[in-house]
């Protein structure tokens, strides 16, 4: 049975980054960034599945960094969102299924964005994650590949909120839910908590979506209400001269004279105008 059903067009279809950067820094793109990132992910887990002490030696750790460990600076982003534990098998199956996400979220973002905008947002992914590891350390000890996705999974989510996916293999829930029960998730850890240090973390962590995501949304809005303000505007220019979809019983202003007022049907079947409504209210 198939983990997600066909993937629909994206409702953003482009990220509005600087175009001019591309011919300069295509070098810095690197098809199928995210899928390597997974398949070591995978790696990893099966070394700790092996050897769970080396957990250890990708930790990030800010003092051992600056006594001749300058590779924790980075291995903890190998670390994988799920670690090895309790029931070998079902860890197995749930890192399974996380490598079949990983790819479709690497394909669908560079079919969207991109080799060049999707390597430069994993990027500066990585690069916020490091720094809020120095400024305020890990926010827990495993952190590493979890926060990642996370990250990635609400770009992946707000460019595809209407591709499913089988919990379970059985129960279909678009990606838009999910990306918004993890934004409540996330808003609750970062404004509940009584640490701003924590907050501090998400929202570092969290700035690359947040500074490409609010002006697309932003955007969306008003692109919205124009089309909206234009659909109207047809309906109203198409009725025949004379015509009208509303009519009030108490005042005989209809939708065509008057077009600024709402119409409501009242509880006695009467259509008024909002003007009259309000008079006898």
């Amino acid at each position: 049975m198939m983990l997600v059903n066909k993937r629909l067009p994206p409702f953003v279809h482009h990220v509005s980054l600087v175009n001019s950067l591309e011919p300069r820094f295509r070098w810095i793109a690197f098809p199928g960034l995210i899928r390597g990132i997974g398949i070591i992910h995978f790696f990893v887990f099966i070394l700790l599945v092996f050897s769970p002490d080396t957990l250890q030696s990708f930790l990030f750790d800010k003092g051992l960094v600056t006594k001749g460990e300058p590779w924790r600076v980075v291995s903890f982003i190998a670390l994988p969102p799920i670690l090895p534990a309790g029931s070998f098998l079902l860890s197995t199956i749930l890192m399974y299924f996380v490598l079949r996400i990983t790819f479709l979220i690497s394909d669908a973002l560079e079919e969207a964005w991109g080799a060049f905008r999707t390597s430069l947002y994993v990027y500066a992914i990585l690069g916020c994650m490091i720094m809020a590891n120095f400024w305020v350390g890990p926010l827990f000890p495993g952190q590493g590949g979890l926060i990642l996705y996370e990250v990635l999974f609400l770009a992946f989510a707000t460019l595809f909120p209407r591709i499913e996916f089988r919990l379970f293999l059985i129960l279909p829930v678009r990606i838009g839910t999910l990306a918004l029960l993890l934004g409540g998730i996330t808003l609750i850890s970062c404004f509940g908590s009584k640490s701003t240090l924590v907050a501090t973390h998400i929202l570092l962590t969290f700035s690359p979506y947040l500074f490409w995501a609010v002006p697309c949304f932003f955007r969306w809005y008003i692109t919205r209400g124009r089309t909206a303000a234009r659909r109207k505007s047809f309906q109203q220019q198409s009725l025949p001269e004379g015509e009208s979809f509303h009519r009030c019983e108490e005042c005989g202003a209809t939708d065509s004279s008057h077009p600024d007022r709402d119409f409501r049907v009242t509880e006695g079947d009467r259509e008024l105008c909002s003007a009259c409504l309000d008079e006898s209210s």
